[in-house]
């Protein structure tokens, strides 16, 4: 599986830099493009499949965390880092949910973990299912699900990097694509979890790693409780540990 990386960066030179180092990191397995505004960049996003986007957030016109806002409405999926010179615009960017920052100039190190991590979330070779949508299909990683909540006659993924999706199919459908895999665990009417996403157990909800709270039923609390312990230790023996 090749990934495809979006570098988009009024600099020339700083995006010159950002590409040495990830092909110095990751010689192979990365298609690289290159654009130096939004603008520019937006024509050949509706055209390919862009699995992580780094953005400048300082740029002429269409700024970051405006083309953030476009991308993320026609790609939840999408990963996007944002690189700034000033940690101030943070808080003008979170409310697209970026996967990261990285400060100017970046660090090898620094690119290296967060490429490390863009990688284990994309999850190349992990198992998929399709999900409907309003906006059409998506193929999801399952590694990438951390609960599936039911919304009356629909049905939201809450997804890593504080993405989601609403899938138009009902519950019973969307478990069913999931129930079969030992991550996947029903705790409630309507809500199943990812325990690989589980923090702790507190009181009656699981609290995920992503901050979210999910229930716990009254009734049957015992057996979900029974099933992720014996989750955990399977996972434990199967670590060697």
């Amino acid at each position: 599986m090749e990934i495809r990386i979006a570098l988009v960066d009024d600099r020339k030179e700083d995006r010159d830099i950002l590409k040495e180092t990830i092909l110095k990191l990751y010689p192979e397995g990365f298609i690289i493009d290159s654009f130096s505004s939004a603008e520019e960049f937006l024509p050949a996003f509706n055209q390919e499949k862009y699995h992580i986007a780094f953005l400048d957030i300082v740029m002429d016109e269409m700024n970051g965390v405006e083309l953030a806002k476009v991308l993320r409405e026609k790609d939840p999926l999408l990963l996007i880092i944002f690189q700034t010179t000033s940690r101030e615009y943070a808080f003008d960017a979170f409310p697209v949910h970026p996967f990261d920052y990285l400060m100017k100039p970046c660090k090898e190190e620094q690119l290296a973990e967060v490429l490390s991590e863009a990688l284990r979330v994309i999850g190349a070779g992990d198992p998929k299912i399709k999900v409907s949508t309003a906006r059409g299909l998506f193929s999801v990683p399952l590694r990438n699900i951390i609960s599936a909540v039911s919304q009356g006659h629909n049905v939201q993924l809450n997804l890593i990097g504080k993405n989601s999706l609403v899938s138009t199919e009902t519950f019973k459908i969307l478990s069913g694509k999931l129930d079969w895999d030992p991550r996947f665990l029903l705790i409630n009417r309507g809500v199943i979890i990812n325990m690989d996403h589980v923090l702790l157990p507190e009181g009656d909800v699981f609290k995920m790693k992503d901050g979210s709270l999910c229930p716990i039923k009254i009734n049957g609390r015992a057996q979900v409780m029974s099933a992720f312990s014996q989750y955990m230790i399977s996972q434990v023996e199967g670590r060697g540990l």
